[in-house]
């Protein structure tokens, strides 16, 4: 599915990819090493996605390339956690593609491939050291649900929870 470019937004094509191909794995991959740099650490609750999560019918994983590109330039992914609620995971776009609403295009595809699976709501969390997904998410009528702190060795993190209607 072209998305349609805008003045501001490059042309992307984002595809439904297998979770294990190697485009959504380059993107999960970059996608994990940066939550590392951010937060010093990627916690169990973080490492424990799997191919099956993202097939069909239970959920889905979408890769962004460039116009006619080969590499990926950003992806995310939806798994379906209880019958009609898809959660949001691994939303990542390349830094030289930021702030040209890749990640926008990325989400309303997300949402369409959400409801083909039976969603009619979506979650998410994001924590305090990405403030540009919560603005993101913010911006595009996602609300915010509850905040939860986590005290560790080093420092506090706060992970905002956010939820969506699709209909």
């Amino acid at each position: 599915m072209p998305a349609p470019a805008s003045p501001s937004t490059p042309a992307v094509d984002v595809r439904r990819e297998p979770y294990d191909a190697k485009g959504s794995q380059w993107v999960v991959a970059r996608a994990e090493e940066e939550l590392v740099v951010r937060y010093g650490l990627l916690d169990d609750g973080e490492r424990v996605l799997t191919a099956d999560m993202f097939d069909p019918p239970g959920g889905a994983f979408l890769v962004a390339r460039s116009g006619g590109g080969v590499d990926p330039v950003g992806g995310v992914g939806v798994r379906m956690v209880a019958p009609g609620t898809g959660e949001v995971r691994r939303l990542w776009v390349d830094p030289g593609w930021r702030r040209l609403g890749v990640a926008r295009v990325l989400m309303d595809a997300l949402e369409e491939a959400a409801r083909a699976l039976g969603a009619d709501t979506l979650r998410l969390a994001t924590g305090d050291r990405q403030p540009e997904a919560v603005a993101l998410y913010e911006g595009a009528g996602w609300e915010r649900v509850r905040v939860d702190t986590y005290e560790g060795e080093a420092e506090t993190v706060c992970v905002f929870r956010f939820s969506k209607s699709l209909s």
